[in-house]
């Protein structure tokens, strides 16, 4: 009888089982990583296909941390011209700084963190909200914007607006995962 309500409650609240949180490995495969930004006429998103990290999460109390690693050269860009303004020396510079790295904590509806780019490290935080597909959360997304002169990203100025958009979308069902809104 035990065992039996144990089970239904596992299957009425499926987070409630764990108590524990959870540890899910970020790889490109479960964390879609864009950049957003606006060039001249048109915008760009960046897309970073090698990436590597934790989330640990606790939905039940909602908890998570992230420490996540972004391979500079691994951006997917649009076009071969905006790639090499983009990793040109005077932008992203990746043979100087090859990787981006980003750890957080959740702190209510928002993630809490510091990112290291182009060798600065500064407070960013972004947004959070938890996607959920039949009452199930099954994926989390994160959104910000900075300021990427603080980040002495300096170069192309007359090209690219100084802001730049960051999502962020962590699957949780094993399934890829979709931008919010997309």
């Amino acid at each position: 009888m035990k065992r039996l309500l144990g089970a239904a409650l596992a299957a009425l609240c499926p987070f409630a089982a764990h108590a524990q949180p959870m540890i899910l490995p970020l790889t490109a495969g479960d964390m879609l990583a864009q950049t957003h930004s606006h060039a001249i006429i048109l915008n760009v998103t960046g897309t970073f296909r090698q990436l590597s990290g934790e989330l640990t999460y606790d939905l039940a109390a909602g908890t998570c941390h992230v420490d996540v690693t972004f391979v500079v050269k691994s951006m997917e860009l649009p076009n071969a011209l905006v790639r090499s303004q983009t990793m040109s020396a005077s932008f992203l510079d990746p043979d100087q700084y090859p990787t981006q790295h980003y750890v957080g904590d959740c702190e209510g509806d928002k993630l809490v963190g510091q990112l290291t780019m182009h060798g600065q490290t500064h407070p960013f935080d972004m947004t959070q909200t938890l996607v959920k597909t039949n009452e199930v959360v099954t994926e989390i997304h994160t959104e910000g914007t900075l300021n990427r002169y603080e980040w002495g990203l300096n170069g192309n100025g007359m090209t690219v607006g100084k802001m730049i958009r960051v999502t962020n979308d962590i699957s949780l069902d094993g399934k890829p995962p979709v931008p919010v809104g997309g």
